[in-house]
């Protein structure tokens, strides 16, 4: 057991840097986590949103809004509430 303490105190560094570079590639590689943002072809952004929601059923109404941010059009429309979760 002092053996590998004494390996681990001498190689500090190089252990710290394997640790983060272990780390750091786990981020990279995890799939990021599924958003209410979309886009649609022709508009900048869209976002999906729960707009009634009730204790029992959680969300029953589900509204997806896209806009152009150059000419400030926006369009809505009702979204199935599966989307929202």
């Amino acid at each position: 057991m002092k053996r590998i303490r004494s390996i681990l105190y001498r190689y500090r560094l190089v252990t710290s840097l394997l640790a983060l570079v272990v780390l750091l590639g786990a981020l990279a590689v995890t799939p990021a986590e599924a958003g209410d943002e979309f886009v649609l072809e022709g508009w900048d952004v869209c976002y999906t949103g729960c707009v009634n929601w009730n204790q029992h059923d959680g969300c029953v109404q589900c509204l997806a809004c896209c806009s152009k941010y150059s000419t400030g059009e926006y369009s809505c429309w009702n979204d199935e509430p599966s989307h929202c979760a």
